[in-house]
């Protein structure tokens, strides 16, 4: 523990903090020690949570529907309790930052590096909907890394099950959808435009849209149109700028329905092979992107399925 280090008011019982990593608009995050589980981080809900419903029930959906995902790819939660003076969530400590720390350090990276990221966050984020949950808010900040660099999902905060019906304008306002700044509802297409973003941004060391107010990232996204990613990376795959800007489609009906289909397609043009349930990587002799029936698989991998950050390079 830090000498410098001011344990908070209430702490679950089994868990020693040793420092705080961070804080966010939900709660404290901890770095501490768990009994059989060694080191983890130990997230605490802000006191004003018991003043603020929005931020509560923020917390509490984080609490639920992190508890309910287990996938290589997806930050772990192994214990918590949603709501009250005693809530908690326990995580798997990733020692390794998020992404967006990675990039505003190293930003353009090597290229095997980009795709293997990319393809661990959209491997994520599929499990994530396959457990009929919506995430709202991807973005490298929202990425988090173990020691050994494998990428993982995380803070579910924003989260909804897929079923519910909301407008809520939702998300950080660099990798929003269009139609969310719209206010309309959030969808798999929704969260297929932000995977686009951070794909783009990954491959690039750059962000498609900037702005430096709320209102100057919405006309971006809603009028606007990205530059080609092989502009800022010679050695993209050609097909490789086309998924990516597929999935950034402005109509959210000309987008991937599924993040499946984007990992299909994603994999294809950049020569990848997944050879193993765990995703192990390997580079192959590119192909092309299937056509009218990968469309149609599209719709049925459709069917079975305020938070804003702003602005220009300053990272949310």
């Amino acid at each position: 523990m830090r000498a410098d280090f001011t344990p908070p008011d209430f702490v679950p019982d089994g868990y020693t903090p040793l420092q705080r990593l961070g804080s966010g608009q939900t709660s404290h995050v901890y770095l501490a020690t768990h009994a059989s589980r060694g080191e983890v981080a130990l997230k605490l809900p802000r006191t004003e949570l018991q003043h603020r419903p929005v931020l509560r029930r923020m917390f509490e959906n984080e609490v639920q529907i992190t508890l309910g995902l287990k996938h290589p790819n997806v930050v772990q939660g192994f214990a918590g309790y949603p709501t009250g003076p005693r809530a908690y969530l326990e995580l798997e400590y990733c020692a390794g930052g998020t992404l967006d720390q990675l990039l505003l350090e190293q930003g353009r990276m090597p290229l095997e590096r980009s795709l293997t990221l990319i393809l661990e966050v959209a491997k994520g984020l599929e499990y994530t909907h396959d457990r009929q949950v919506l995430h709202r808010d991807v973005k490298p900040a929202n990425v988090f890394l173990k020691e050994g660099g494998v990428a993982k999902m995380g803070d579910y905060g924003t989260g909804i099950f897929s079923a519910e019906e909301t407008q809520e304008r939702v998300g950080t306002a660099f990798y929003m959808a269009p139609e969310i700044f719209e206010g309309q509802t959030s969808t798999i297409p929704t969260d297929v435009y932000s995977l686009g973003v951070l794909a783009y941004e990954v491959l690039t060391g750059v962000r498609p849209f900037l702005g430096d107010s709320y209102n100057s990232l919405m006309m971006a996204h809603l009028t606007g149109l990205p530059r080609d990613p092989r502009n800022y990376r010679q050695d993209m795959p050609k097909g490789l700028s086309r998924v990516v800007l597929r999935a950034m489609s402005r109509d959210p009906e000309k987008r991937f329905r599924s993040v499946e289909r984007f990992i299909h397609d994603f994999q294809v043009v950049a020569g990848i092979e997944d050879t193993s349930q765990e995703g192990t990587l390997q580079t192959g002799r590119a192909g092309r992107v299937s056509g009218s029936a990968k469309d149609a698989d599209d719709d049925k991998s459709n069917r079975r399925g305020g938070l804003f950050g702003l602005f220009r390079r300053k990272r949310s």
